[in-house]
């Protein structure tokens, strides 16, 4: 009897202060809408590489995720993507939030997206597109690109993961400082189409 009461007694001591001292979660995630699925899991500290074959084709981290197994998607916070080509990285792109479709492998950067290739050009915009299928990056938003001291900018974009040829859809501007730099794209086969 005496030993039931102990155990009753460490039992209140664990849940009354087992909490004290414990960090606040760094995610937070609004509450759930009535018929609104919860997510499968949450992850703090997030990591997805996919693979064809034996070949790395990207690597997708996040300081978190939540996977939702009915929708088929993962959705996650302050991401960073590296994209893989002969088995060595080709561009990096950084965003606030992240989407993959874990069934096929597409995803959806959102948020300040920033695309650095090996290559130093930089893409800015605020929604990016991985068509894993087709190994290309895609957007209906306005765009800037940077190679070197020049910029081109415009709305709408298909490029392909090195971001060494890319088309810009409409409203195409350039602003060139520097031929020097430009020489890379000027090589046969546009790097750079622009299309009214």
């Amino acid at each position: 009897m005496e030993m039931r009461h102990v155990r009753l007694a460490l039992l209140l001591v664990v849940i009354l202060f087992g909490g004290c001292g414990r960090e606040e979660p760094a995610v937070r995630l609004a509450p759930f809408a009535a018929g609104q699925e919860e997510p499968t899991l949450l992850f703090e500290g997030f990591r997805m590489t996919s693979t064809q074959g034996d070949r790395k084709e990207w690597v997708f981290t996040a300081r978190a995720a939540q996977v939702y197994e009915r929708e088929n998607m993962a959705k996650a916070q302050d991401i960073r993507v590296v994209y893989w080509r002969d088995q060595k990285p080709i561009s990096s792109l950084t965003a606030k939030r992240g989407f993959i479709r874990t069934d096929t492998n597409d995803l959806r950067a959102e948020g300040q997206v920033v695309m650095v290739s090996e290559d130093g050009v930089v893409l800015h915009t605020e929604k990016l597109q991985w068509d894993n299928r087709l190994g290309r990056v895609f957007t209906d938003q306005p765009v800037l690109v940077e190679r070197g001291d020049n910029i081109l900018t415009g709305v709408g974009l298909e490029a392909d993961s090195a971001l060494k040829y890319l088309e810009i859809l409409s409203n195409v501007n350039i602003k060139v400082r520097s031929i020097k730099s430009l020489k890379p794209a000027l090589k046969p086969g546009p790097a750079v189409k622009a299309t009214p």
